[in-house]
């Protein structure tokens, strides 16, 4: 494409961005952190293959065609960021730590962001110049990852008080597991069952059953 108009449709992918990043704005709550996270890194994940896959045909017949299609999942990829991995970290990390490692770790955690950042767009021209459309099924393998690692390691932290959140790990056990149990006592009872509150049900249901 000419530099004028790869420089328009750059403009626009970045516009996309913007876009997606309105719904968890409003709704991430409703949509929940981990199923977010995962469903973002799968999106990503098939976008990269597209690309991938598309621009591998460059040079068949028709080649500038397929070239040009995968433009579209450049535009689809920057609204599925937006709308997932660009959005929930900035949630998560705060909420995630306790309040002695909030500040610190939250740094860490926009650092890490930038050092990244900084990393891929270095590294890009350099792998894409070397193995061409390969590269991108280097980022389709990063972002499908993912997927494992939040489903195994990531508890859910949507509608809980940043008090309750410290439960998650305070009650020991796995915290995925603990998170789960802790969105269903909310969804059963309203709030949170402390630890006495739990054996008051276990020796009321032993003494229903006594009768």
């Amino acid at each position: 494409m000419s530099t004028q108009l790869s420089q328009i449709l750059g403009g626009c992918i970045q516009i996309m961005f913007m876009l997606g990043s309105l719904l968890p704005a409003f709704m991430l709550d409703r949509m929940g952190r981990r199923k977010t996270m995962m469903i973002g890194s799968f999106g990503l994940g098939v976008c990269m293959l597209m690309v991938a896959a598309l621009l591998s045909q460059v040079n068949e017949p028709n080649g500038k065609a397929y070239a040009s299609a995968s433009v579209t999942f450049f535009f689809l990829y920057m609204l599925i960021h937006g709308m997932s991995i660009n959005s929930v970290p900035w949630v998560y990390v705060p909420e995630i730590l306790p309040l002695e490692a909030r500040t610190k770790g939250t740094a860490i955690g926009v650092s890490s962001n930038w050092l990244w950042n900084f990393t891929v767009v270095m590294i890009t021209p350099v792998i894409i110049n070397r193995i061409q459309w390969k590269a991108y099924l280097i980022f389709m393998i990063t972002n499908l990852l993912f997927i494992p690692i939040i489903y195994f390691f990531y508890p859910e932290t949507s509608n809980l008080r940043l008090e309750d959140i410290d439960l998650i790990f305070s009650r020991g056990g796995d915290p995925v597991k603990q998170a789960r149990k802790m969105a269903a006592e909310i969804k059963a009872y309203g709030y949170i069952q402390t630890e006495q509150q739990s054996n008051e049900k276990e020796i009321s249901g032993m003494e229903v059953e006594r009768v």
